[in-house]
């Protein structure tokens, strides 16, 4: 695997008042608990679906961007989906840490965890034992030195070991002969127009689109969340600004793919007076689908106002340009129907 660091963003300041923080593997939300960070196949149905897509489209090959990537396992288990030589994966993140990470090329899958149907002792069948393949023809077992041993470096990490009888880490690498179809550097979406790659098939940003307009649903619900001054334009625009650069990039037949989170699909109507959903177009929280009174940061902001329909889904179909062809399960409701939200988008025109 090649760690790059590219001049097409190193020279560029970021706006952003606050950057997202990469603290390391096992990072959980704080409300939820639920983790925040990736692991090896997560929200598969969409990886699936998405290899699918891009082998149909490009048979003889494609470059596919994967922003937002963190230290490598959403590459590696597309990787895993495509394995062929003319799939290269190019992957970006903006922290230091994911990074160093990444360089360093150890992964780690260790019981009680959500990929820890990838060891090779678990018993699995159906879609696992499928995925276990996969995984472990791209991916092969090392003992690596001691000081590369300690990167699930999060409490969350120790407290599972400590607690499970017979627990199990082993760590991995990739198999040199796919290393050559990986490739990580520094990069942010927002400039992907200075991206220089050619022919791509597939743009990858799941779980990180608050970032684009400072809207962490997260942060908000837990009363943190406060828009920075330096926002002059409202969402929509920026959402506008954003898809037009995800269309340009992608060849015809390419697809957008973003994550199942909340946050890449419920937005906060902005703050700023001059800058609020139109009334038809907005709603409080609590007379939303994705409120639960019976959580506390729910119950708190429940007159917080949100867009009533995504702006990103409106923009991505306004004018044929993009279909949405793959969906995923995020969250049952409080009332226990099922929540499914798109997550690829196919460029159609």
């Amino acid at each position: 695997m090649q760690i790059t660091n590219t001049p097409q963003i190193s020279h560029i300041n970021i706006q952003h008042k606050k950057q997202p923080n990469f603290k390391g593997l096992l990072c959980c939300d704080a409300s939820t608990k639920e983790p925040i960070d990736s692991w090896f196949f997560r929200d598969y149905k969409t990886l699936e679906r998405a290899a699918q897509e891009i082998k149909h489209e490009f048979p003889n090959g494609t470059n596919i961007l994967d922003y937002a990537c963190s230290n490598g396992e959403e590459i590696i288990s597309m990787k895993a989906l495509l394995p062929e030589n003319q799939y290269k994966i190019i992957g970006y993140d903006k922290s230091t840490h994911a990074l160093k990470l990444a360089n360093k090329g150890i992964y780690t899958v260790f019981s009680n965890w959500y990929d820890s149907f990838l060891l090779p002792e678990e018993k699995t069948q159906g879609k696992f034992e499928d995925l276990k393949k996969y995984f472990h023809s791209v991916m092969e077992e090392i003992t690596p030195p001691v000081e590369d041993r300690f990167i699930n470096n999060k409490a969350g990490f120790f407290d599972i070991k400590n607690r499970i009888t017979g627990f199990k880490e082993i760590f991995y690498k990739l198999k040199d002969n796919h290393a050559d179809n990986i490739d990580i550097r520094r990069g942010d979406i927002q400039y992907i127009e200075k991206n220089r790659i050619p022919n791509v098939g597939a743009i990858f940003f799941r779980n990180a689109l608050y970032q684009i307009v400072d809207n962490n649903i997260t942060e908000s619900l837990n009363g943190t969340f406060n828009r920075s001054s330096e926002y002059q334009k409202p969402v929509i625009e920026q959402i506008k600004e954003f898809v037009d650069k995800i269309y340009t990039k992608l060849e015809k037949g390419g697809i957008f793919v973003i994550g199942d989170h909340i946050k890449d699909h419920l937005f906060i109507s902005d703050k700023f007076a001059d800058q609020l959903a139109p009334e038809n177009e907005s709603i409080r929280f609590k007379d939303s689908i994705f409120f639960d009174p019976e959580t506390k940061s729910h119950k708190a902001n429940a007159e917080l106002k949100i867009f009533k329909n995504s702006p990103l889904e409106a923009i991505l179909e306004k004018d044929g340009k993009f279909a949405p062809i793959g969906f995923s399960k995020t969250f049952l409701s409080p009332d226990g129907i099922k929540i499914t939200v798109p997550t690829i988008w196919k460029k159609i025109k």
